[in-house]
């Protein structure tokens, strides 16, 4: 599917009218028209992006950043007790609409979505603990915790690196 087509595209253009909650350079947030509760909202990114695997990282910072705001929100003004954040990313996964987004659902008690939670625990499997550690190993992110930890230095580092480098 390509933007022309896309619904969500269509959405971010005007094309198609929304109830828009929130708007700006790289996301928009609307009502979703088929909610699960009612303020049932949609975050996506203005650039087209398939699925999380197609999403920058940038986007994906900025969308779950507006969604704890939408969230926020939700509990001040609708009195939600609590959120469903719902994402599917690709088809094997759910995902009906071939554009990254977010669902931000609110929540309240006894708001007959407690199917949602009975299902999940449903499904839950039970895993033994060797299993566990050999899938943790294989999906590790060490390097990458590595790489941002060299990045992350205290302004007092890096005068003392400076400083060393200046005398050398």
């Amino acid at each position: 599917m390509n933007e022309n087509s896309c619904i969500f595209c269509k959405i971010v253009k005007k094309e198609i009218p929304a109830k828009i909650v929130y708007e700006d350079e790289k996301c928009l947030a609307f009502l979703d028209i088929n909610p699960l509760a009612l303020g049932h909202t949609l975050v996506v990114p203005k650039k087209h992006a398939k699925s999380i695997f197609d999403l920058d990282e940038e986007d994906a910072k900025h969308i779950f950043s507006i969604a704890k705001k939408i969230c926020l929100k939700m509990k001040e003004k609708l009195g939600a007790e609590g959120v469903n954040l719902v994402q599917s990313s690709e088809e094997v996964a759910g995902q009906s609409i071939p554009h990254f987004h977010l669902h931000v659902i609110p929540r309240k008690s006894n708001d007959d979505l407690s199917d949602l939670v009975q299902w999940w625990r449903s499904k839950v499997k039970k895993v033994d603990e060797k299993q566990l550690e050999e899938i943790a190993k294989t999906i590790k992110l060490e390097e990458e915790q590595k790489e941002e930890k060299k990045e992350e230095r205290s302004e007092e580092e890096i005068y003392w690196i400076r400083r060393e480098t200046e005398l050398a």
